[in-house]
């Protein structure tokens, strides 16, 4: 008899950790405890069925890039997307919804996308905003908007968007790393979008590394935008292009950590990978200024130490 739920959960955080203790990757140590685990190659698995690689995977010259869409495109994929802080909460989900666009229509799914976001999140970053999806090349009746009070009607919804199988890509949106959502959570979702052949991007605002079922963890950040491109080639000096995301790959089925400068093209819907060199990275933060604004009707700082007296004695 094969081993319980619960003894593979404990088997599957063993191989992690010890994968980390000896610097690999961990899927790298998964396949090498267990050759026949689901999480075959990648080149293996794409070439047993060319079709779960889906129509947008081609070469770009860039072997980071392709590998990583390689990745991203693979049916019955778990890809989470973390943002380090909240002020990057906006470039995370735009590069989230940059992937789901590209795997819209693939296989016969549907052009719409499912948005599960936090009510955390949406308190502290807006809701989606029509107009916006339109300037950032997606169309309003593509997304499909859910905000649930409690994580576990978060988690019963995405079960049940990926088993209807109506949509090309679900987001599952939550802040930082909350108890109800551990391994055996994630795995459960991950076993969920490899049975279904369906997208699940775990949107990861303001939280930390941690053990999941994701076969790919990408760290995005927010990145200086390059000039608008004019109709002869040349740069319009003060202007804002499209926009630019720092990618870095913190989990992947790729051997090694590695970077990527990404701009999304809006008008044409795609991913196009940036040269580090062919753009100025300022040293400074993305966002200059005090991050807090000054507190009024408050005294300017701490009062002056003076001479420590003795009180008369009250008798």
């Amino acid at each position: 008899m094969g081993a319980g739920p619960q003894a593979q959960e404990q088997l599957f955080a063993l191989r992690q950790a010890v994968a980390l203790i000896e610097g690999k990757a961990s899927h790298a140590a998964r396949m090498a405890a267990d050759p026949g685990h689901a999480d075959a190659p990648l080149r293996s698995r794409i070439a047993a069925n060319p079709d779960a690689a889906g129509p947008d995977v081609v070469g770009s010259g860039n072997r980071d890039f392709d590998q990583l869409m390689a990745e991203i495109a693979v049916a019955g994929t778990m890809v989470e997307i973390r943002s380090a802080r909240m002020q990057d909460a906006g470039a995370a989900s735009g590069f989230a919804f940059a992937l789901s666009r590209l795997l819209d229509g693939r296989n016969g799914t549907p052009r719409r996308s499912l948005l599960i976001a936090d009510p955390f999140a949406s308190r502290e970053t807006g809701l989606l905003y029509a107009p916006g999806l339109a300037d950032f090349g997606l169309e309003a009746g593509e997304v499909i908007h859910a905000l649930p009070r409690r994580i576990e009607d978060a988690l019963w919804l995405a079960d049940a968007a990926l088993s209807s199988r109506a949509f090309s890509a679900v987001l599952l949106e939550m802040h930082g790393n909350p108890q109800k959502f551990g391994l055996t959570e994630s795995r459960r979702l991950s076993l969920k979008a490899r049975a279904a052949g369906g997208t699940l991007f775990l949107l990861r605002q303001s939280g930390e590394e941690e053990a999941s079922s994701a076969s790919l963890r990408l760290l995005v950040e927010p990145a200086p935008a390059m000039a608008r491109v004019l109709s002869d080639g040349s740069l319009l000096g003060g202007s804002i292009g499209h926009p630019v995301f720092r990618v870095l790959a913190e989990k992947s089925r790729s051997s090694g950590v590695f970077a990527l400068f990404l701009e999304w093209i809006i008008h044409d819907r795609r991913l196009k990978p940036l040269s580090p060199a062919s753009f100025v990275i300022p040293s400074g933060s993305a966002y200059p200024g005090d991050l807090l604004t000054p507190s009024g009707h408050r005294q300017a700082g701490a009062p002056p130490l003076g001479a420590l007296l003795a009180f008369e004695r009250a008798s």
